[in-house]
């Protein structure tokens, strides 16, 4: 097993109380890291192509082709060139970095990008995942999974200065997205279209979602090796803010710290994580559906399948069933198809509430891990894992009233609110632990 693939599986993840940026944040800021990474012969401007790959939290199993080279345009600038296909995710960017603008210590750089990315509930992406923690997932309708795939294209420009003895830096980022969302199941077209989020009467608009965010971060990092880590400490403070020049509101603070210390014996790390995040829309909106949190895999509660673990919620909708004669049997009418008189099913709606996953607003994860050298890259831990992802802010969750006040009109029994339901069973903290190689 290569040396990064060990990394991503025993990478530690966790938070305290607020938010990171995610790397499915269209920025490419913070991408998943390689499990791999092979020079090819072939080389551009002298410098190789790079295949990389493997497994991340975000692609899922992926591929790619990666070339970096230095002033080519004859100004000390770092040019990145880098395409992946993966399970889940497909992505092209190109980034230009400069060490040293204007004959400051600022580091400034841009990048521009396109993906596609398909969210599939149904798919096992962890590596070693339990089976469904819920047993109510075994039961699901599979027009009640949160499915969609999203297509995105956007650019992003940012600046970063160094601080202190040049283990602290500041940063601020600047992004602009533009996505287009197409649901692949029942559950997911109506909780997107029936969660106001974009604050409006009628269904929120899914093809043109414009995310334009500023993201000021800091941080502080002391560790040693960022591959095989076996001392020091990473801290980091960021907060993105969504508004202006976009139709997405977000608000979104985050929080991480990490650190590694010798074991009991030579060469046995004793490594740590807290990582927490907070997401919440303002301004009268809400936080997209898209943007909320999924816990579980390999990079923050192992053992449960990725981003399986989400509170629960119940939709309000309409389902057509059949009508039933009184011993049992399906109804049936003749009516007129292409002139040829046919039976047909009789068939009448009614009102249902559909289970499904709407996603947390605020995630904590804790990770503790004895790791003990076995040999070259192979690394044999244990390790304990804890995370809660929950809905903090109930009043975010509502729903388009028009719609509401629609389904209430056919079916004036049923007496929908514009609120989801919650199952608080669901929002408990999660706990994995055990070895892993």
């Amino acid at each position: 097993m290569p040396a990064k693939v060990v990394l991503g599986i025993l990478l530690l993840g966790t938070v305290s109380a607020l938010a990171q940026l995610q790397s499915l944040d269209a920025t490419g800021v913070i991408p998943d890291p390689p499990a791999a990474d092979i020079a090819l012969p072939v080389k551009l401007h002298g410098d190789p192509l790079r295949l990389i790959g493997g497994f991340a939290s975000v692609p899922g199993s992926f591929a790619g082709i990666s070339w970096t080279t230095t002033n080519l345009f004859g100004f000390q600038e770092i040019l990145n060139a880098t395409g992946e296909i993966g399970d889940r995710l497909r992505r092209g960017q190109i980034g230009i970095t400069r060490p040293s603008a204007f004959g400051t210590h600022f580091q400034v750089g841009a990048a521009v990008y396109g993906q596609r990315f398909h969210y599939n509930e149904e798919r096992e992406s962890s590596l070693t995942a339990f089976d469904r923690e819920i047993p109510q997932f075994d039961t699901y309708d599979p027009n009640d999974v949160l499915n969609y795939i999203s297509t995105s294209f956007g650019a992003t420009v940012f600046a970063q200065y160094p601080v202190g003895a040049g283990f602290s830096h500041f940063d601020l980022m600047y992004g602009f997205d533009v996505s287009r969302y197409s649901p692949e199941t029942v559950v997911t077209s109506e909780y997107f279209s029936e969660f106001n989020f974009q604050g409006r009467a009628g269904s929120n608009e899914l093809n043109s979602v414009r995310t334009s965010k500023i993201v000021p971060s800091y941080t502080y990092n002391t560790v040693d090796n960022a591959a095989n880590p076996t001392k020091g400490a990473f801290f980091s403070l960021s907060a993105t803010l969504a508004g202006p020049g976009g139709n997405a509101h977000i608000l979104e603070p985050a929080i991480e710290r990490k650190y590694f210390h010798r074991g009991l014996w030579h060469r046995h790390v004793v490594a740590t994580r807290l990582r927490g995040r907070l997401i919440s829309g303002y301004g009268g909106r809400s936080a997209p559906p898209f943007d909320r949190y999924y816990m579980g895999g390999e990079d923050d509660v192992r053992g449960f399948s990725s981003w399986a673990v989400s509170p629960i919620a119940f939709l309000p909708s309409a389902a057509t069933i059949p009508e039933l004669n009184p011993d049992g049997s399906a109804r049936y009418e003749n009516i007129l198809v292409n002139c040829v008189l046919t039976a047909v099913p009789v068939t009448m709606s009614i009102p249902v509430y559909r289970t499904f996953s709407p996603g947390g607003d605020t995630n904590v994860v804790a990770n503790f891990e004895y790791r003990i050298p076995v040999a070259g890259p192979l690394t044999f831990a244990i390790f304990t894992d804890a995370g809660v992802n929950r809905i903090t802010f109930d009043s975010q969750l509502k729903l388009n009233q028009g719609i509401i006040g629609s389904l209430n009109g056919k079916f004036i029994e049923a007496g929908y609110s514009n609120r989801l339901l919650l199952v608080p069973a669901a929002q408990k903290i999660r706990m994995s632990t055990g070895p892993e190689l």
